[in-house]
């Protein structure tokens, strides 16, 4: 009788700490289940701070918030706490490095080349020629 009385106050306090577990780490799973852009930060808030009542507070409201992400059809407005879904990227826009220069011959060359290949007509290769000579390119049709 002894031993069924101890073994039940073990299965008790076994479904006790599970249950206080469960609800312990209840923000980490409403955030990983809602798929929320910060559940990672939020697991760490949780598990750092959730012995609080505050610090898990924090983490379930934040975890129950809705995350705007852009493009998003849904009209879950904006959380406030989204730490990296809505940060602006700066950016610097440079000037892409200048074509190595080539002379008016190496030009004529290619063009061409060009022309031999079939890859532009007598046409194309007459105004490419006359552009890169600086000379008005004469307009002839096809026969």
């Amino acid at each position: 009788m002894q031993a069924e009385s101890h073994t039940d106050d073990l299965v008790f306090i076994a479904i006790f700490f599970l249950i206080i577990g469960i609800i312990y780490i209840a923000p980490s799973i409403v955030a990983f289940r809602r798929n929320h852009p910060n559940r990672w930060i939020i697991l760490i808030v949780n598990v750092a701070f959730g012995g609080t009542i505050i610090g898990w507070g924090i983490a379930m409201v934040w975890a129950m918030r809705a995350a705007h992400r852009i493009g998003a059809m849904g009209s879950g407005g904006e959380s406030g706490l989204n730490l990296f879904v809505n940060d602006v990227k700066k950016i610097q826009v440079i000037d892409p490095p200048p074509l190595p220069a080539t002379s008016p011959v190496q030009e004529l060359e290619r063009l061409h080349d060009l022309f031999v290949r079939g890859a532009i007509s007598q046409i194309e290769f007459d105004r490419l020629k006359a552009k890169l000579l600086g000379a008005a390119p004469h307009v002839e049709t096809e026969r």
